[in-house]
């Protein structure tokens, strides 16, 4: 048995998802406690969950996780809780490092690094490959935020970061298959561009355009996301994608206004790509007259 106030806890939300539950269950089979959210399942994810000791709490549907992380984390017995998807499973390394980290009085969240496979490929781009994720925390000290993709706050002295390191991660099989990625961003789009709005930001063309382009930029070139062949190239599109959506979606929920503002922007961006277009032509053209002249 662990010390007092060391037992864990595993919350995990599941809605028809038997086909990767077992994985994710059977990497938890040391927690003290399991217990899963069943959001009216009816392929079998919950006698599965049952099969693995799970206390299973049957829950009416919710479109995104966030919104019933604290409730979930509310009906588990002990403080320490570890939120895990049913997409994802803790390494043997990880699971060791994180019922040692449980006895320390002086922590109350750890960070822990995600590899995301995408198609079933692992990333060779470091912040994809270890992606810190907050998602294990002390219930009585911390509260999951219900906005789409935000992490908890926590004082940075009270944090634990587990080492970037293969032995150490939560592995997540995140993009299997297209009909997947699309479901996930109709799901989260229109409520993380809601939330935009909530926080009192404003559409403009310019603030999309620069935010697209430094994630495509960061994704693409700064994770030279080609040393993965094809399925580099496919997440690139699926993460800069998914944020288009929101950003379609932000300016949608904020009225779809058509500014002059945002008109001349778009205008200028064109005309730079044209001149662009133009100076690509003018080199094949000289290359195409020098090849004619033999040199």
């Amino acid at each position: 048995m662990p010390p007092d106030g060391a037992a864990i806890s595993v919350c995990v939300v599941c809605c028809n998802e038997a086909d990767r539950l077992a994985p994710c269950l059977e990497s938890v089979s040391w927690a003290d406690e399991i217990i899963m959210f069943d959001l009216e399942s009816s392929d079998g994810s919950r006698a599965l969950a049952e099969r693995y000791k799970a206390r299973v709490i049957p829950r009416s549907r919710v479109p995104i996780v966030e919104m019933v992380r604290n409730e979930i984390a509310a009906a588990a017995r002990n403080d320490w809780i570890l939120v895990l998807d049913p997409d994802e499973r803790i390494s043997p390394g990880l699971a060791a490092e994180l019922r040692e980290v449980a006895q320390r009085d002086d922590l109350d969240a750890i960070v822990m690094p995600r590899m995301n496979y995408d198609f079933g490929y692992p990333p060779t781009n470091p912040h994809e490959r270890y992606e810190p994720q907050l998602r294990m925390y002390r219930r009585s000290r911390v509260r999951w935020p219900e906005v789409p993709n935000r992490l908890p706050r926590v004082a940075p002295e009270r944090i634990h970061r587990v080492a970037a390191d293969d032995r150490l991660v939560m592995i997540h099989d995140r993009s299997r298959s297209i009909p997947e990625v699309l479901d996930r961003s109709v799901r989260y789009a229109t409520r993380q561009a809601q939330a935009m709005i909530d926080r009192g930001e404003v559409f403009t063309a310019r603030r999309m355009i620069g935010a697209l382009g430094r994630r495509c930029w960061r994704q693409l070139v700064v994770g030279r996301a080609w040393r993965d062949g094809v399925p580099g190239l496919l997440r690139v599109g699926i993460l800069v994608g998914f944020h288009f959506y929101v950003w379609a979606a932000f300016w949608q929920l904020s009225g779809a206004k058509r500014t002059p503002e945002d008109d001349r922007f778009v205008r200028r961006l064109g005309g730079m790509l044209t001149v662009i277009r133009g100076g690509v032509s003018a080199v094949d053209s000289l290359r195409q007259w020098l090849h004619k002249l033999g040199v």
